[in-house]
């Protein structure tokens, strides 16, 4: 009836309609599509005006470039199409599922392949495989999939394999709330494996920046030779959202391994700059005659295993450090709002939205408070205490619990980081995404209760 209403607001093609509502329920009883056919045939007869009749409409202003209308899955899966990924390796899961989907679909129109392997182990081990033969390749899954999945990350990390691995991040914890938001697999994205195994870690803030994040996501892992991990989440995912058509003839890149031939090469050179490796896809002719292993053990330069402690340490130390590289060449975040006041609320994915209209709505009533995202997680981006020192309290605005200590997991890691004290956290576990309100009667209290 609904759609009857509508089509006929909107003057829309009734025989096509009439046409969709008979192939959606192709296969079931005559009666129940009959039905359908007679709820929406009243909607259309309802005696209602055209959209026309009812409104006066001006033209809209001319935008630059075409908008493109999509969710946050799909931003993601194009974002990695555009960054050359030809291969990925998953198990369902929601809200993973959809943009699995996606990529099984999309992958073979651009001589790529997707596999649905038979568990999380095996398909992350899959895309491991995949980059190791000189291609960064994706896997995915949601926060069951990621505990899964961490033994192999660690193993590319100490390998220097490069990875992207997504998770749209649901409640949990194990199975949890599948169809609920929330943001509390920060902490095993970021540390999730034994060992030291330092590893990159992004989150897009809405779904813009989800197709923008899955090039850059290809792009260090390639320059890293590192796991980079996107952390997205169930609002985000689904979300739909409009934005300018990206350029795709400056963005679609190629990233075919080269096999052009090394006079000499070590995999793990302790005397690369910054720790940084290229990593070489097997078959590349070595004119030394000397072929590098690749490993999962500690190993020496070439990659032999060992149990140097002297190697040891220092394989520890470049691994460290090209993600310190890292960290030193990324932009500072944004500060929405003035960069300096009573006020910086902090969050990273889904609340920059929520975030950003309760900076308005405070400002409008005279409160001096900004709002700042954090894309890069680990490493985190150089001078962030420069933005706190700006503002009297900094209140981290997250999807997860407060914990034992009181705080949220990206308030525990500035809070480990920076060592201040105003850095405290706003928490919520419900499984919805942040109401405008709740945020600001949440600062309400806060700063009444530091006021105490």
């Amino acid at each position: 009836f609904a759609l009857g209403l509508i089509a006929r607001m909107f003057d829309l093609d009734a025989a096509r309609l009439e046409q969709l509502i008979v192939e959606r329920f192709k296969g079931k009883a005559a009666s129940i599509s009959t039905t359908a056919l007679t709820a929406f045939h009243a909607g259309y007869a309802y005696p209602i005006a055209t959209i026309a009749e009812l409104y006066e409409f001006t033209e809209p202003e001319p935008r630059e470039k075409e908008q493109v209308v999509c969710n946050g899955n799909e931003a993601l899966g194009y974002g990695l199409l555009a960054a050359g990924v030809r291969f990925g390796a998953g198990y369902p899961i929601t809200p993973w599922s959809d943009l699995m989907e996606l990529l099984r679909r999309e992958l073979p129109k651009y001589g790529g392949v997707f596999v649905q392997a038979e568990d999380e182990i095996a398909a992350v081990s899959m895309a491991i495989g995949s980059s190791y033969s000189g291609r960064v390749a994706v896997t995915g899954s949601s926060g069951p999939g990621l505990s899964l999945k961490s033994e192999a990350i660690g193993w590319a990390v100490m390998a220097e394999v490069p990875l992207v691995m997504v998770d749209v991040q649901r409640a949990g914890p194990s199975t949890g709330m599948p169809t609920s938001v929330e943001q509390s697999d920060l902490n095993i994205a970021c540390y999730g494996a034994h060992g030291d195994s330092p590893r990159v870690v992004l989150a897009p803030a809405n779904v813009e920046d989800c197709f923008y994040i899955g090039i850059e996501a290809v792009n260090i892992a390639r320059k890293y030779s590192v796991p980079v991990i996107i952390l997205t989440d169930q609002a985000i995912s689904t979300r739909i959202e409009a934005f300018s058509m990206p350029d795709l003839e400056t963005l679609m890149q190629d990233i075919s391994p080269s096999f052009e031939p090394q006079v000499e090469f070590k995999p793990y050179d302790l005397d690369a700059a910054d720790g940084i490796t290229p990593h070489q896809p097997p078959g590349t002719r070595m004119e030394s005659g000397k072929y590098p292993v690749i490993t999962g053990l500690e190993h020496d330069e070439m990659g032999h295993p060992t149990s140097s402690p002297v190697l040891h340490t220092k394989m520890q130390a470049k691994r460290r450090r090209k993600l310190q590289k890292l960290g030193a060449e990324l932009s500072r975040p944004e500060v929405y709002g003035p960069e300096e006041g009573n006020v910086l609320l902090v969050g990273w994915g889904s609340t920059q939205g929520s975030m950003r209209e309760a900076v308005e709505r405070a400002r409008k009533n005279g409160d001096s408070i900004s709002c700042m995202t954090i894309r890069h997680i680990m490493p985190l981006p150089e001078g962030l205490e420069e933005i706190f020192d700006g503002f009297h309290h900094v209140y981290v605005v997250e999807t997860n619990d407060e914990g034992l200590n009181g705080y949220g997991q990206l308030c525990g890691l500035l809070r480990a980081k920076f060592c201040d004290s105003k850095i405290e956290g706003i928490n919520k576990t419900d499984g919805l995404t942040w109401r405008v309100r709740d945020i600001l009667k949440r600062v309400e209290e806060k700063l009444e209760s530091d006021k105490e």
